[in-house]
């Protein structure tokens, strides 16, 4: 195998014997090399197969994050197979690793983004949850920083995106939710997202994590969060709108009246959607 890409000394891109394209992790696996060398197979410890319709994501990913926390995404993506059984794909996986990342960068900024639905995780998926916390250790042994139990909530969410079977009427579902609420929000905030912008794949992952909790009928707890939701009318009068047309379009199409708690967990994400664009 040849290499075609080398992103730094740890991660380089390669095509194995039938063409399919890899992307190769392993300490000093592209040091010292150029374009057109041959890959040091003992020097390979992980290979990541690379979609062409995630391509340019996956390789921006691997370009700008640091090699341990790849490792530690790697670990928890491990642990889930292992004990859990959950075979979570490279698109769930560079979900995962793109969340860590930014998380690790706003605990250092004093930052944090509160999990709303973190009771409901813990009760609904223990299992899952315990592995989260395990990340959290995985995390901070790569880099020194401790992340909350809430960060643990998100890393769950991940592992349960990638875990719950879907069968064609359920996908169909999911992906009416996903891109009915997208439309709303791009109309509302008169903003486009481009099919691969990260902000949108990290978007599409609490609203598909939501759709399946809402298809699933599954119990909501009211958490206090009505000043989560009052912060967020007063900072755009959109929000209001936006609040309106999500509420009539889920219960238009999914029967479900959408709770305070959901409505504020999505302004969350909306807002972090909007703002790092």
């Amino acid at each position: 195998m040849r290499i075609i890409k080398i992103f730094n000394n740890n991660i380089v891109a390669t095509r194995s014997e039938n063409g399919e394209e890899m992307i190769l992790t392993g300490a000093g696996i592209g040091f010292q090399k150029k374009l057109g060398d041959l890959v040091s197979k003992d020097r390979i410890e992980k290979v990541y197969e690379v979609r062409e319709d995630g391509k340019d994501r996956l390789y921006r990913l691997f370009g700008d994050t640091p090699m341990e926390l790849i490792d530690a995404a790697q670990k928890i993506r491990d642990r889930a197979k292992d004990e859990l059984g959950i075979q979570m794909t490279m698109q769930a996986l560079v979900g995962m690793i793109d969340h860590i990342t930014y998380a690790v960068e706003r605990k250092k900024s004093g930052l944090e983004i509160p999990n709303l639905m973190l009771h409901e995780i813990k009760s609904l998926y223990p299992e899952e949850f315990q592995v989260g916390l395990l990340g959290l250790q995985f995390i901070q042994d790569a880099t020194g920083v401790l992340l909350s139990e809430h960060e643990a909530g998100y890393v769950t969410m991940h592992m349960v995106n990638a875990s719950l079977g879907e069968n064609k009427e359920s996908i169909s579902k999911i992906f009416l939710f996903t891109s009915g609420i997208v439309d709303i929000i791009e109309d509302v905030f008169d903003i486009d997202f481009d099919e691969d912008e990260i902000s949108l794949a990290r978007l599409n992952s609490h609203l598909k994590f939501l759709a399946k909790r809402i298809l699933l009928k599954q119990p909501s707890t009211e958490d206090q969060v009505e000043d989560f939701y009052e912060m967020f009318m007063k900072k755009d009068k959109r929000y209001k709108s936006v609040e309106k047309k999500i509420k009539t379009f889920v219960y238009k199409n999914f029967h479900h009246e959408v709770t305070l708690q959901e409505m504020v967990y999505l302004m969350v994400h909306i807002n972090k959607a909007i703002s790092s664009r």
